[in-house]
């Protein structure tokens, strides 16, 4: 029953929109792109090699990231370095 009171109540600011036709998340300026690829990093959520790059979205307007890859690494196939 949807009104159980063990229901768990769902905040708007809980929930992930992407409105870019990438479904990649958006971030409003440049600066918080930049925080969540250091974020992300700090985590470990970056493939080897890779450094995560914000760029602006031609399709929606926000700031995206994407892993660039900056260094070789050995055994693996080469990442293309376009955006996306």
């Amino acid at each position: 029953m949807a009104s159980r009171p063990t229901r768990r109540r769902m905040r708007v600011t809980d929930v992930d929109f992407r409105k870019c036709a990438s479904q990649k998340i958006g971030y409003a300026t440049k600066d918080a792109a930049l925080d969540a690829a250091e974020a992300t990093m700090r985590r470990g959520n970056v493939q080897p090699g890779c450094h995560l790059t914000p760029y602006l979205c031609d399709a929606c307007g926000e700031w995206h990231i994407y892993n660039r890859q900056v260094v070789a690494v050995p055994g693996q196939r080469r990442r293309g370095g376009g955006q996306g």
